[in-house]
């Protein structure tokens, strides 16, 4: 009989095809985003980016519009520029999405020992499937969001330490240098990574080896880390800084004091923070219920508190084997205790750092993915017998499935073409000034405009108030814009804005309503409308 090991349909490759191409199908199968996000920002931004429009509008993605849009380029050149298919892109997003469930596989794979080959990858596939159905995870699946974009880069950085532990083999510089780099590429797309990059340099220090090589892999962790991170943000950085003033510019403003914005507070959301001290001790437990305490949308996940509750029992059992000072069994090890032993320390610090830094959901997408695999390596430590410990994790991932409830972030149908907007229809507003009122996500169809036509945004989430340098250009741009060429973006003020007309008014403007000009999108049904100075 042919070795398994030597069946190709087991090589590691063949599982990134696998996976890339499931997830894709599963990506169109779910439909076309139009989250908030890529209608506020993810759009817009690369276009800014690439065309250079950092102050010829103002605040069009109103505070989102200076986030790092790196990430972005490759959707929006692929639909704006290519005019690729939108189900041919919502295809090939998805399937890099697929890549987590590879590195998944790949992880739990490297971590099970004296074990075979058979039931390695039943276990690796398990893991995988479950890391699917995230809340979080399959909610952004095929999107522009980013969470379990950049969270590909995170868990590649994690399999080059596994990767090597299941060997029973030191940890090669080169890996060491990879990770950090990986995880550097990370935080440098999306700073909220940066939980992560810490989670590492935490976690590599449980890594069975001297204290020499501890304070190697630390160094050449931060300075590949580094490394990462200019590469994907330093651009950014230097733009900032040379043009707002704040190379992390909009965050820590009262640090940097900027003009363009407020200064007396620092660009942070606490409205998802633990609220007693039973969420403090317990929160993952809460996500088991369909809820909003950490989440614009509501969803419901048992994972987290699974893996919570597992990890209170592993370190009961701890204690009671070092006090006890003898095993509880006398099975042999099923997995290597190296790599429990790299990724709990990293799961625990980036919870911790997550619970008192952000508490929003999706910013856990690495852990969410990962805790099918430490829920196999908790309870083979806890219960190392081969048959128990299949069964065990089957019916916990299935548990875990059939009660997952996803976010939704709002999807479509597919169509030819992505927004469904006329550019040549708006040619008309070339040299004009489009005034956008309220907070919603309206800036994907700034790139239809004609490049000269300006939008400047009076009303949004943060960035316009009073005495700041936006604001006062936001009122210069429209003083200097001809009454012929002054227009406003009409959403449907009457029901969701009923006091636009009132707000406006102490700007001096008033909205003819007489004039408006329907402007259709596949999302919404806007208006154009002219804009009167007092």
């Amino acid at each position: 009989m042919t070795n398994l090991k030597c069946f190709p349909l087991y090589h590691p490759l063949f599982w990134a095809i696998i996976y890339f191409i499931a997830l894709g199908i599963i990506s169109v199968i779910l439909g076309q985003d139009v989250s908030w996000d890529l209608r506020n920002y993810h759009f817009y931004n690369p276009y800014m980016l690439l065309t250079g429009r950092f102050k010829y509008d103002v605040l069009p993605a109103q505070i989102q519009t200076f986030f790092n849009p790196l990430m972005d380029i490759p959707f929006f050149v692929a639909i704006y520029y290519l005019k690729i298919p939108s189900i041919i892109v919502g295809f090939f997003l998805g399937g890099f999405h697929g890549l987590n469930q590879w590195l998944v596989h790949l992880i739990t794979y490297h971590s099970l020992d004296k074990v075979s080959e058979r039931y390695k990858i039943t276990l690796s596939i398990a893991a995988a499937i479950t890391s699917i159905f995230g809340a979080a995870y399959i909610s952004e699946l095929g999107t522009s969001i980013g969470d379990n974009t950049t969270s590909v880069f995170v868990l590649a950085g994690l399999f080059f330490i596994v990767s090597s532990l299941g060997k029973n083999l030191p940890i090669p510089s080169k890996n060491i240098l990879l990770a950090g780099f990986l995880l550097g590429l990370a935080t440098g797309f999306k700073l909220t990574n940066a939980l992560y990059g810490i989670s590492f340099l935490v976690a590599i220090n449980f890594l069975p080896n001297s204290w020499s090589e501890k304070l190697r892999n630390l160094i050449l962790s931060i300075l590949s880390m580094a490394v990462g991170f200019s590469l994907t943000a330093g651009y950014w950085i230097i733009l900032m800084w040379t043009k707002f003033a704040n190379p992390l510019f909009p965050f820590y403003n009262k640090i940097f004091q900027s003009p363009y914005i407020e200064t007396d507070y620092n660009f942070k959301g606490i409205q998802y923070l633990p609220k007693d001290i039973w969420q403090w001790l317990f929160y993952p437990v809460y996500f088991i219920q369909r809820q909003t305490l950490v989440s614009e949308v509501p969803f419901q996940d048992s994972r987290l508190a699974i893996t919570y509750l597992l990890i209170i029992s592993l370190i009961v059992v701890i204690i009671f084997r070092a006090i006890s000072k003898r095993n509880l069994s006398s099975e042999p090890d099923l997995t290597h205790g190296a790599v429990l032993g790299f990724l709990l320390p990293f799961s625990l610090t980036a919870y911790s750092i997550w619970l008192v830094g952000f508490s929003i959901y999706r910013y856990l997408m690495p852990l969410e993915l990962i805790t099918p695999t430490l829920i196999i390596l908790i309870i083979a430590y806890l219960y190392p017998r081969k048959k128990p410990l299949l069964i065990i994790n089957l019916v916990i991932f299935s548990l875990i499935v059939t009660t997952v409830k996803p976010m939704d972030w709002w999807r479509m149908g597919w169509s030819d073409h992505y927004f469904g907007i006329d550019s040549q229809a708006l040619k008309p507003y070339e040299n004009s000034t489009i005034v956008i009122w309220g907070d919603e996500g309206t800036s994907f169809i700034v790139p239809y405009f004609p490049a000269s036509t300006r939008f400047v945004r009076l009303k949004g989430n943060t960035g316009v108030s009073e005495g700041t340098l936006m604001r006062k250009n936001a009122e210069t741009f429209i003083a200097n814009t001809p009454p012929e060429s002054l227009y406003i973006l009409q959403t449907d003020f009457n029901k969701k804005s009923p006091d636009i007309v009132e707000d406006l008014a102490k700007e001096n403007l008033v909205i003819d309503f007489q004039s408006c000009q329907p402007f259709p999108t596949k999302i919404e049904n806007f208006n154009l409308c002219r804009l009167q100075k007092k």
